[in-house]
């Protein structure tokens, strides 16, 4: 069997498929234009870790400037403090026992900021830590208009005082995820109006919660889609993109990531033409999140080697090509995913490639 470092050195074409690939160059490229962006809007930068799960990721942005990293689940946070990560936010109500548990192991490690929406989803987190006689940082997400999970900005006010009361927490801030800003789809002056709002709708509500009283460090936006315009309105201090790291087919199709800025692509190989159309091609359902497409298609994914074509259903291990031309048995086709967070945590590994030939492969930590 070849051991996976055997691999480093050699040409993608002669990879195992189907295999993600992930362009070192153009991640390189994309960590420096958001820290650049973020520094001209004049707040900090915390990237969302769930797009790479990759230690190696984490370090290029924190070397370029991130303050720190932001997570989405427990296995997410353990892995950033086994890699020597120490400021992170975890931006999801800590509610059940296991929840609570990582939380107190990880606040004892490392600098934690936990995500809650209301008094019911701080409380246990609140008893464990006053029991442990430590204090956890928590902000208070509130919704700017996504519908999600988040405190309504009319409720902010109450729901922030309750919280600071609470003993064993210290509430650090207000965030929210302008998620809402990617459903506007392809307009531009739309996506930045509705991330303006987003904004102004979380500075606002900080400034009514410092009026009644408490302090808050931390206002905190955070979407690929809006980081243009949320983390521009006076009184944020803080973005957390993260699908920019890598960029997908959504982003290029709603226009806020150029398709020569997306670094990942999904490596496979053709292995029957006997339908003649759909193509069958190796990287099935569990190679390719199942996201859904903002083209409104139902694709999976979007081939990007030449040919073309789209990555239109798929079964466990087989993928059906419709569209492209020319495709024979053997052949190699790259595809673009639509989601890249949801595509990272289908893999183990991801080979990062320069110039096509795998420089070096990168494990993905804190699968679910």
């Amino acid at each position: 069997m070849t051991a996976a470092s055997d691999f480093i050195g050699r040409p993608i074409e002669q990879l195992p498929t189907p295999a993600v690939l992930i362009d070192v160059p153009t991640v390189r490229r994309n960590i420096a234009r958001m820290a650049d962006l973020a520094q001209g809007f004049g707040v900090e930068l915390r990237p969302h870790w769930k797009t790479s799960k990759s230690a190696q990721i984490a370090r290029m942005q924190v070397d370029a400037g991130a303050v720190g990293l932001t997570a989405a689940t427990g296995a997410e946070v353990e892995a950033l403090v086994a890699a020597g990560f120490t400021d992170i936010f975890w931006a999801y109500p800590p509610v059940g026992p296991h929840r609570v548990a990582t939380a107190m192991r990880v606040a004892q490690q490392a600098r934690l900021i936990v995500g809650v929406d209301s008094v019911a989803s701080a409380a246990p987190l609140s008893a464990a830590a006053a029991s442990a006689g430590i204090e956890i940082e928590a902000r208070l997400e509130v919704d700017s208009g996504l519908g999600r999970t988040g405190v309504d900005p009319a409720d902010a006010v109450t729901a922030a005082r309750a919280i600071a009361a609470l003993p064993g927490l210290r509430l650090e801030g207000v965030f929210t995820h302008e998620g809402q800003v990617q459903g506007v789809g392809a307009d531009p002056e739309r996506r930045t109006a509705v991330g303006t709002a987003a904004g102004s709708v979380l500075a606002e509500t900080a400034a009514r919660i410092r009026a009644d009283g408490l302090e808050l460090t931390s206002v905190s936006v955070g979407s690929t889609a809006g980081a243009r315009s949320a983390p521009a309105v006076p009184g944020v201090t803080e973005a957390r993109p993260g699908t920019y790291v890598y960029g997908d087919e959504n982003q290029v199709a709603i226009g806020t990531i150029d398709p020569a800025d997306t670094a990942m692509t999904v490596l496979s190989r053709v292995i029957s033409t006997e339908r003649g159309e759909p193509v069958l091609i190796d990287a099935g359902i569990k190679a390719m999140s199942s996201d859904g497409s903002m083209h409104g298609d139902g694709r999976f994914g979007t081939v990007v080697s030449p040919g073309g074509g789209v990555l239109a259903t798929g079964h466990e291990e087989h993928g059906f090509i419709r569209g492209s031309s020319h495709l024979r048995v053997g052949d190699l086709i790259r595809i673009r995913p639509n989601h890249a967070c949801g595509l990272t945590n289908m893999h183990s590994r991801v080979f990062a490639i320069e110039d096509d030939v795998v420089a070096d492969i990168w494990p993905v930590l804190g699968r679910h």
